[in-house]
This record gives structure tokens, sequence and C-alpha cells, in this order.
């Protein structure tokens, strides 16, 4: 992880600062390992780490930009062969979270193209219990996106549960983390009218890093009646934490440890409803 991290920025910026960065990702992670913190964590200090030596705030936004470019294309040419049921809707969501760190756009999307309005076989399937809640009139739904390409495709589903729902809050990131949805991509889209409320967590990070969100994301968590969690690493650092309302994760399994935290193969679709 800190070696792929490292190699993004680059050694010009890093300087002669290698080593020594080197040294603080293996603290870094002996440390979450002791402390048995989610792996978000460790990625989430070694990133703020690289930035404050290469003065880099955000090193990953060519990529974001390619990768939203790609995917807005991707989107227009398979929307008429997605169903316009609930069941297809989150099947185009979870496609979307095909788009990884460590992976190219034009891989992730060649995945979409190729499955796009096919049924998906879900290692583990709560989907009807997410239906079932949006059908008894919910309040408050709290939306968590994952990586900045998939916006595209967790649209359809954002709306339709925004019909559903009294309020459905769009949550990003409240600052640059890999190559996560954030406050800066959103204002630089043309989606004004379709995300009536858009909150962000008030950090960076992969995940929730609930270790400096803001009181207001912290305030709105509580007041909420669902979470609706997309990508693992919204997974990993939500699904563990006592919350004391449901919440709904649909991601892949994209790494092996979670994966086999579910005894599923790699690249596995869950739609998991916890209560």
């Amino acid at each position: 992880m800190g070696e792929d991290l490292i190699e993004m920025v680059g050694c010009e910026a890093i300087g002669s600062q290698k080593t020594h960065i080197r040294s603080e990702i293996k603290r870094i992670l002996a440390n979450v390992a002791m402390e048995r913190r989610p792996t978000p964590d460790a990625a989430n200090d070694i990133l703020r780490l690289i930035k404050g030596v290469s003065g880099i705030e955000d090193f990953h936004q060519a990529v974001k930009s390619r990768e939203m470019a790609l995917a807005a294309s991707v989107y227009e040419s398979v929307r008429e062969r997605i169903g316009k049921d609930f069941r297809s809707l989150a099947n185009l969501a979870v496609l979307g979270n095909g788009f990884d760190f460590f992976r190219s756009p034009e891989d992730a999307m060649n995945d979409v193209v190729e499955q796009a309005g096919r049924d998906l076989d879900y290692f583990h399937d709560d989907l009807d219990r997410l239906q079932d809640f949006l059908a008894n009139d919910p309040g408050t739904i709290l939306y968590l996106t994952d990586n900045a390409g998939e916006i595209f495709f967790d649209l359809p589903l954002f709306q339709h549960i925004q019909k559903k729902a009294r309020r459905t809050v769009l949550v990003v990131k409240g600052g640059p983390s890999l190559n996560d949805l954030s406050v800066a991509e959103i204002e630089s889209l043309s989606f004004k009218g379709m995300f009536h409320d858009i909150m962000n967590t008030g950090t960076d990070g992969c995940g929730i890093d609930w270790r400096g969100v803001s009181p207001e994301f912290v305030a709105l968590v509580e007041k909420a009646d669902l979470i609706v969690s997309k990508g693992m690493a919204n997974f990993e650092t939500v699904y563990f934490r006592d919350l004391k309302i449901p919440a709904f994760f649909l991601f892949m399994t994209k790494c092996q440890v979670v994966a086999d935290y579910f005894g599923a193969p790699l690249n596995s679709a869950i739609g998991l409803w916890k209560d």
C-alpha cells in the first residue's frame, strides 16, 4: 500500500524523505495492527504523511478526472440496457464499485460494459431487506459514496431512494482521499437538481475516518434512520461501529481480507443488511 502511494507521488516531490517515509509507514502499519483498527485507518495515516512531506494535497486528481470522464461516457452507453426495477438499479451501482485505486479505470469500465443489464449473482443478498425498508415511508437516509467514477452508476439507485425517503443525503469526503468522491468533484459536475441534500464528512480519508469527522456529520448520523453504504472501505469503517441505526452495505470484495471475512471469492457482489 505505502509503496504504491510513494510511486504515485514520485521521488521528485518527496525528495530525500523517501527513507523517512518508509520508516513511518512501517510504524503506522504496526500501530494499526496492534490497536486492531480497520485497514482504511492505516491508509489514511499514510496518505496524510505523504501529503505533508510532498506538499501535494490531491495527487490522485488526474486519475479521478480520467475516471469520471470515462464513467460518464460508459454510463451513457449502457443506461438503456438497465432495467427500471430496484434490483437492476442496485446491480448497476455495485458494478460501479469496480473502480479502485489499484486498478485502471479502463479495466473497471470493461467489466461494466460487459455485465450491464445482466442479473448479478450476489454472494450475500439482502436486497429485499432494503427494498422492504424503502416501502415503509422512511425518514432520513444517508447515502455514503465511494470512488469518484461510481457516482454515475449510483445515480439511478440514489434517485430511486430519494423518491421513497422523506430526506436523502448524499455523503462525500471532506477532502481528497485516493480516488474517492469529494466536495471538489461534486462541485465540478453538472449535477444541479439531482442531489438536493449533500453533506461532507468534514475530513479526508478513505472510508469514514471517525477520528476526524465533523460534529455536523456525527449529528446527521445520530438523527438518520438508515445508512446506505457504498464500497469496501465504508464497509470496513462503518459495519463494526455501534451506530444504533440499521445500515445496508453494497460493494465488491476487492481484497482478500474482506473476501475471507465472508468466505467469498474475490470480486464477489455483497448486499448486506445490518440491524
